[in-house]
């Protein structure tokens, strides 16, 4: 999946990649589709100054580019957020479910308020994005549609002080089982990337503190953390025509944390 194999491999094709309004995992995500010849809309919640960053990543990469934003606490947003993309560019054939939430809380002081949020925007926003591009998709008689969700390692792997979280990433990976099982006849694919610890705006304050990083870091048998370019790259595999016979799966992008 090396960069240059993955040159205009997404030619014509129209993406959705939500939670790409910062520099992170759905930054890297766009920036490489859009490298890879796709026309990209790239969904943040909110329209600032990152998000417009975002934005103009995108579109040096020439492709068409657009910016949605929406409060993915409200799934009517999020299915409102598909449909935008679908209109904005002629039609939808990959869908990057990426946009998340976190809190690092202990379990008996985690409210059902708190474990709520995360689970609408995690989980419940994720179903929402899925059903409408599946939708959609069908409707539309896109034969080769993807629908690739980025977890976390933590859909299979428990860590203390996250439980909303991580209950939210284990929805995720037994819905797009379900999902994959019943969309396998359509040709349409529905897949995971589980990274590990990636550096990105999210984190990277965290990660200065060097007590902090040497936690992150000690348990990764590779000795160094994942960067955005690293999903990406596992991304634009899952979108384009050489995975059309995997569905239902999760490429790990860990390290090798999870072989512990």
């Amino acid at each position: 999946m090396s960069g240059q194999s993955n040159e205009k491999s997404l030619a014509g094709r129209r993406a959705l990649v939500t939670g790409a309004g910062s520099d992170g995992i759905g930054l890297a995500i766009a920036v490489g589709f859009a490298r890879a010849g796709a026309d990209v809309a790239i969904h943040s919640l909110a329209h600032d100054e990152a998000a417009e960053a975002a934005l103009d990543a995108v579109r040096r990469e020439g492709r068409k580019a657009l910016l949605l934003t929406a409060d993915f606490s409200d799934p009517a947003a999020a299915r409102g957020t598909v449909h935008e993309a679908e209109l904005a560019l002629g039609g939808l054939d990959i869908l990057v479910n990426n946009a998340a939430t976190t809190l690092r809380k202990p379990a008996l002081e985690t409210s059902d308020d708190e474990f709520l949020h995360i689970l609408q925007v995690n989980l419940i926003a994720q179903f929402a994005c899925a059903q409408e591009a599946a939708r959609l998709m069908i409707d539309k008689g896109v034969k080769d549609g993807r629908i690739v969700m980025v977890t976390s390692v933590n859909q299979a792997l428990a860590v203390p002080d996250q439980i909303a979280y991580c209950a939210s990433k284990g929805g995720v990976m037994q819905m797009a089982k379900v999902l994959a099982l019943e969309l396998a006849g359509t040709g349409i694919t529905v897949n995971m990337i589980a990274p590990g610890t990636v550096v990105t705006d999210l984190n990277r304050h965290l990660l200065a503190d060097p007590a902090f990083h040497e936690r992150r870091i000690g348990p990764v048998p590779m000795r160094r953390l994942g960067q955005p370019s690293d999903i990406a790259e596992a991304a634009i595999y899952l979108a384009g025509s050489g995975s059309s016979y995997v569905t239902g799966s999760t490429i790990v992008i860990d390290g090798g944390l999870s072989l512990q």
